[in-house]
């Protein structure tokens, strides 16, 4: 028998163990072991186990084989043989370990190779067996099976181009066999090529007719393509070729599962659990069986198919899609949608065909929140199909979510088209309608549904809410106590009820209504939160807190209750107290970006630009794709001097942002101030399609004003004309062209016009702008002081009237507005510095004071350190200037900063370094204002 390559007999009327089936899903193991010169004293127990796994006696030719290797552990044939014989008996571990020795010992790739990668095959570790079995480079026997397992194994890791290579490969070194045609129409099946799959299946079915394989992928081909009767059909042919195919049965029980034969369907299944009740998919059947059927025992199917996934490892259901289909559908059913959505999401990247799962997905990302993500699954989906109502719905509902109110309102009319008599459709279409700014259509439309009883509950709570921003609050109260006086056991309604009374100024009936709400529903967190918003505007700060912290004992995971305790401590001032609520928050929902995101920038507010970007990159290795935590990257490794870095990040924030408008926004402000145009302009040029279209459309003309694109500026103005809002727009825009042109006179007729269709602060602004522009500062003032006259809160014209005031070196009305605008802004840097200025320049002694304030509210602003470092020369403290000023101008090379730097090295000393400060301030002759100054100053110097 040495060196022999004959197949071993099996026994008639012995039926292949389901093990077996599984290890030879495309390939036949090849079972005989050649003998390679055992030796003389373990030679007759070598052969006897032989013998006995040829006879299908596998248990006792491991005896056997077991035997051998303790007394002679390099004895290469019993390796392989031992590896063989696991294999048979259905222990893929076992085998791997046998076969992985027996390479080590120097055995044959093209012997142990089609065995050692069945054995990984079986257990799921597709990328180890890629890993280990290579194809030989020349052709070589052996190379069929190889390539046939490493096809399989790429199609298991979706790598579907690499599978099909595998599988061509496979077919050229033998093209009478059946599996590459099998393997070929796998790959063409998951890519939705439906007519390629059929016809390489029949094709396959023409070289073996009898082949249970071939019958039975037919029969998953006409399933997908929706046809159950021929599925059916076909799976019934390949079990009369082998009625133990278990996956044939439980492809079956689907089919019929899926067309309401509940009892043929479960008869398949315990056919199936009867001779592998490890079987998992067996168990998931059983269990959707039951609980369509309402079954008393589909609540312990569920948990006995639960303890049977726990038993995978996360890397492997990762790489298996029956697998991740299970435990998604299972962790769906468990309502834990954390795990459903990360299963689901490996799930639909492997089968992108399977549009239930797709579907399924975005509406699990829907209630978790992430609407985003929920549009960019289901907007494919529903345009493919748009008349599929629950599609319609989530996508409709995530729209609304992000404030793409039009796209919603169009998605929901076509559904109410579709299903005329759906309130929830209704309800759905009046939030749209709200979100446009058509109340009174969103009225109309709910007091209709309510009208026809249609979603009754629904449809008066959001009525409540569509009263309440129209300002009827009476009305809106009126609504929500009705529904109360009817449905008063709802926590829901409780709270709304408590919202409406706290609108109206009943702030004891609305915490009587919250608490009624907890008492029913205790871990019904927006009562709790709504009674803590009471006490913080009743002043009681404490009460908050207290409630607050009593929601994080009960759940520590309630990362809302955790940031609004961040943001309660930064109301009073404590941004490390914040620090650490927002850790806690992040540590809670590590599954989530939000709270990570915001330490990340409350650590960039506060300096900690190290510590940010550790934890901004351990977000981004969590949410490798997710865009609020890749941007949050980016602005640490902005704040860290990795601009380059930063520039490929926001590039891969702007793709993930998908359509979020004002993240798009964020992005390519940033992507501008990086000096990245090109990319900032692709940024914008999405963003335009978004709920933001309009400041998007405003941010690329700016652009491509920047830019010195003036044509391509002016076409996209003369497009805003079409009516008084968009000409006003128009107006501004060509303003800020025309300054930039330098055409102050076009650009104050500009902006008077916009002042004169629609007012507003940037018209203001813009006109004072174009006025300073043509030489005209007192008609700027008076432009600003008119506008602040009438809108005493507007910030930024206060602002820029303050900044006017220090220009026009009208001293004490700067100083006045500069006070009266820190004493808004406490924490305002360049205010600040200013008022430290303006102090400096009185005489005040507050000016030190004020500057260090500036500085430890921007540690690293040039303009702080400057101011402070400067005021210290002139108090006699030039050595600790001089230090501030140094650092000032390693980040800002100014040519002020220049000029105080100079004057500190003078009165420390050391001319020779100041007079070389002010020649290159004079080389460089900007800006022309100082130059005067800095020439005195340079010839007062004694010479060197």
């Amino acid at each position: 028998m040495t060196g022999s390559t004959a197949r071993p007999s099996r026994r008639p009327g012995t039926r292949r163990p389901w093990w077996r089936i599984l290890a030879l899903l495309l390939c036949e193991i090849t079972a005989s072991v050649a003998i390679e010169n055992p030796s003389d004293t373990n030679n007759a127990v070598y052969e006897n186990g032989l013998a006995r796994m040829n006879g299908g006696d596998n248990s006792g030719a491991i005896v056997q084989f077991q035997q051998v290797v303790r007394q002679d552990a390099k004895h290469l044939p019993a390796r392989v043989a031992l590896g063989t014989a696991r294999l048979k008996i259905g222990d893929p571990a076992g085998a791997e370990k046998e076969l992985r020795l027996a390479l080590t010992l120097g055995g044959s790739n093209q012997q142990i190779f089609p065995l050692l990668g069945n054995a990984l095959l079986a257990q799921r570790k597709y990328t180890l067996l890629l890993e280990i079995i290579k194809r030989p480079v020349a052709p070589a026997a052996g190379v069929f099976e190889i390539a046939v397992l490493r096809g399989r194994a790429y199609f298991e890791l979706g790598q579907r181009e690499a599978a099909e290579l595998e599988f061509q490969q496979a077919a050229s070194s033998a093209p009478d066999r059946s599996e590459p045609l099998l393997g070929r129409a796998l790959v063409a099946t998951a890519e939705g090529r439906f007519d390629d799959a059929q016809a390489l299946v029949e094709q396959a079915l023409r070289l073996t007719p009898h082949n249970t394989e071939a019958w039975f992928r037919k029969g998953e081909v006409l399933r997908e393509r929706g046809d159950d009767a021929g599925a059916l059909g076909a799976y019934d042919e390949a079990l009369k070729r082998d009625p133990n195919a278990l996956r044939v049965r439980l492809a079956r029980a689907g089919v019929n599962f899926k067309q309401g034969e509940r009892e043929a369907a479960l008869a398949d299944v315990e056919f199936v659990a009867r001779r592998n009740p490890r079987d998992l998919s067996a168990a998931f059947l059983r269990w959707q069986i039951y609980e369509r059927a309402g079954d008393a025992g589909a609540k312990d199917a569920l948990a006995d198919v639960s303890g049977r996934l726990s038993q995978y490892a996360d890397e492997t259901l990762a790489s298996e899609p029956l697998l991740l289909r299970i435990a998604a559908l299972v962790h769906y059913a468990r309502h834990d949608l954390v795990r459903a959505d990360k299963y689901l999401a490996r799930y639909v990247e492997l089968r992108r065909n399977d549009t239930p799962m797709q579907a399924l997905h975005g509406e699990v990302l829907l209630a978790l929140g992430d609407a985003k993500g929920a549009a960019e699954v289901l907007h494919p989906l529903y345009r493919h199909d748009p008349d599929r109502l629950g599609i319609a719905q989530s996508l409709g509902q995530a729209y609304l979510q992000l404030g793409r109110y039009s796209e919603a309102e169009a998605i929901f009319a076509h559904a109410l088209a579709v299903t005329p008599k759906s309130g929830a459709l209704v309800t759905k279409l009046a939030l749209a309608r709200l979100g446009l700014g058509s109340v009174d259509g969103a009225q109309t439309g709910l007091l209709d549904a309510i009208a026809a009883d249609q979603g009754e509950r629904g449809a008066q709570m959001l009525l409540t809410v569509l009263q309440f921003k129209a300002g009827e609050r009476a009305r809106a109260l009126a609504t929500i106590e009705s529904l109360a006086a009817h449905d008063g056991q709802d926590h829901r309604v409780l709270n709304l009820l408590g919202v409406m009374r706290a609108g109206n100024d009943d702030d004891g009936g609305a915490r009587r209504a919250f608490a009624q709400a907890m008492q029913i529903m205790p871990d019904y967190m927006p009562p709790a939160y709504n009674l803590a918003r009471l006490d913080l505007v009743a002043g009681d700060v404490p009460a908050a807190q207290a409630r607050l912290a009593a929601l994080v004992a009960h759940n520590p995971h309630a990362a809302s209750a955790l940031m609004a305790l961040a943001d309660i401590a930064l109301a009073g001032g404590d941004r490390e107290a914040a620090v650490n609520w927002l850790e806690q928050a992040a540590a809670a929902q590590p599954e989530t970006v939000d709270a990570a995101a915001r330490l990340v920038t409350l650590r960039l507010t506060l300096g900690q630009d190290v510590e940010a970007l550790a934890s901004a990159e351990r977000m981004v290795e969590r949410h490798p794709e997710n865009a609020l935590a890749v941007e949050s990257l980016a602005q640490a490794q902005v704040a860290n001097h990795q601009t380059d870095h930063a520039r490929r990040l926001f590039r891969d924030a702007a793709r993930y942002a998908s359509f979020d408008g004002p993240q798009l926004l964020r992005i390519a402000a940033r992507q501008v101030e990086l000096e990245d145009y090109p990319e900032a302009r692709r940024t914008l040029q999405k963003a335009l399609n978004s709920s933001v279209s309009e400041q998007a459309s405003d941010a690329l003309i700016r652009l491509e004003i920047k830019l010195g694109e003036y044509d391509a500026a002016g076409q996209r103005i003369a497009a805003l004309r079409s009516d008084d809002i968009g000409n006003a727009r128009a107006d501004i825009m060509s303003g800020e062209l025309e300054i930039q042109r330098g055409n102050a006179a076009a650009a104050i007729k500009a902006y008077r016009s916009a002042q004169s269709t629609a007012p507003s602060t940037v018209a203001a602004l813009g006109l004072a702008d174009a006025m300073l522009a043509a030489g005209d500062a007192a008609g700027a003032m008076q432009t600003l002081e008119q506008w602040t006259t009438t809108h005493v809160d507007d910030q930024d014209a206060l602002h820029a009237l303050a900044l006017l005031y220090l220009r026009m070196q009208r001293l004490p009305e700067a100083q006045a507005l500069h006070e009266r605008l820190v004493a808004s802004a406490p924490d305002d840097a360049s205010l600040l510095a200013n008022l430290a200025r303006l102090y400096q320049l009185a005489g005040d002694k507050r000016a030190r004071a004020t500057a260090e304030r500036a500085v430890k509210a921007a540690p690293d602003s040039p303009l702080t350190l400057d101011t402070l470092g400067w005021i210290l020369v002139t108090q006699g403290h030039a050595k600790d200037g001089l230090e501030l000023l140094r650092n000032a101008l390693s980040r800002d090379s100014n040519a002020l900063v220049r000029y105080h730097l100079a004057q500190a090295l003078s009165e420390l000393g050391r001319g020779g370094e100041a007079r070389t400060e002010l020649r290159k301030i004079l080389k460089l002759g900007q800006p022309p204002a100082l130059m005067a100054d800095v020439q005195r100053y340079y010839d007062a110097l004694p010479a060197e």
